[in-house]
């Protein structure tokens, strides 16, 4: 039987590697995963505050903020209008939407090399596992508050 630490380790081993190795794709981009992840939230989910943002991310609200302030420099996002300041909306540019397809392509074809040799059936075993123990830490974060 696997120890539940030694599980977590390897866990924590993968996504680090992962996040580095995909870094390294992204760079052709000029782009960093915690930039890409807010691009591909926004394409996928259309414009939303940094607090939706943030939920999603399950960062810190600084970070995200200084991440949004990096992207709407390079003008791959906008702030939206809005009648009530205290809820801005943002949204990709027309440069963001294309960023969104170069960085999409290098991650899918990132994400093939990883998954290669891994079954369907392991993938959804996988998901299914990693949905669960979302579900606990979610229910975790109830508990605490």
């Amino acid at each position: 039987m696997i120890d539940s630490q030694h599980f977590f380790h390897q866990y924590l081993q993968l996504s680090r590697s992962f996040t580095k190795n995909l870094n390294e794709h992204l760079a052709a981009h000029g782009m960093f995963h915690s930039q890409w992840v807010i691009i591909h939230f926004l394409k996928r989910n259309g414009p939303a505050t940094l607090s939706e943002i943030v939920q999603y991310l399950n960062v810190e609200k600084p970070t995200v903020t200084r991440t949004v302030s990096r992207l709407e420099e390079r003008n791959l996002i906008v702030q939206l209008e809005s009648t009530d300041k205290r809820l801005k909306r943002i949204d990709l540019t027309k440069a963001g939407e294309e960023m969104y397809e170069l960085c999409n392509e290098a991650a899918l074809n990132y994400e093939k090399t990883v998954i290669a040799g891994v079954t369907e059936e392991e993938m959804t075993i996988a998901m299914n596992v990693i949905k669960k123990m979302q579900k606990q830490l979610q229910q975790e974060d109830v508990d605490q508050t």
